[in-house]
């Protein structure tokens, strides 16, 4: 049965000054939200590093990966999903929850975001790719950011992706720092080069 626009899913932010909160999402059928489980693991994993940093979240979905770093501390935390309707719902959220100034999503094609934001000089300390999977979306944005950096020299890249398809995406010769297992799910951490946070990989 086709689910109507209408529905929504929700979850609850984890930990930080946003804990216990709970966010709605418009369910559209092209996306999920990460399991909590998946949330907890990769973010008490990345906390210690969060404090002061710029977020670029790829493929925002549902925005749960952007309000948990905004919640755990990030500077800045920049979104971008080309569905206008998810896009909006982060937003506005983010407004609702006094988060508006560090945290906003641009509804736009991660491909056309990736050079607009370099022309505009932006950096960040690490970036998200959590793409649909099976589609070759995150061996093209490596490919993308090798044309256009936006990671800082000492930042890093997680990759989240299917566990099946790790031995088959081109990371197009970022180093890799750490892969982190979590059942059918996987992140790989990425390094820009030598100077990475390497704290985040101990």
């Amino acid at each position: 049965m086709t689910q109507k626009p209408t529905d929504q899913f929700e979850f609850t932010i984890i930990a930080g000054s946003l804990k216990g909160r709970t966010i709605k999402c418009p369910d559209l059928g092209v996306t999920r939200p990460p399991l909590t489980r998946l949330r907890r693991s990769i973010f008490d994993f990345l906390t210690p590093h969060l404090d002061g940093v710029r977020y670029l979240d790829l493929f925002s979905g549902t925005g749960s990966y952007l309000f948990e770093a905004v919640s755990r501390g990030v500077e800045s935390a920049v979104g971008v999903e080309k569905e206008a309707v998810l896009a909006e719902s982060i937003d506005r959220q983010a407004l609702k929850f006094g988060v508006a100034g560090q945290l906003t999503c641009y509804a736009e094609d991660v491909f056309e975001a990736i050079p607009r934001m370099e022309k505009e000089r932006k950096q960040f300390e690490i970036i998200m790719i959590a793409p649909p999977q099976y589609v070759g979306l995150i061996d093209r944005t490596l490919a993308t950011f090798r044309r256009h950096p936006l990671c800082t020299s000492r930042g890093i890249i997680v990759c989240q992706h299917d566990t099946s398809e790790t031995d088959t995406i081109n990371f197009h010769e970022y180093p890799i720092l750490q892969r982190r297992k979590y059942g059918n799910t996987t992140f790989t951490v990425l390094g820009k080069g030598e100077e990475h946070l390497a704290g985040a990989i101990c």
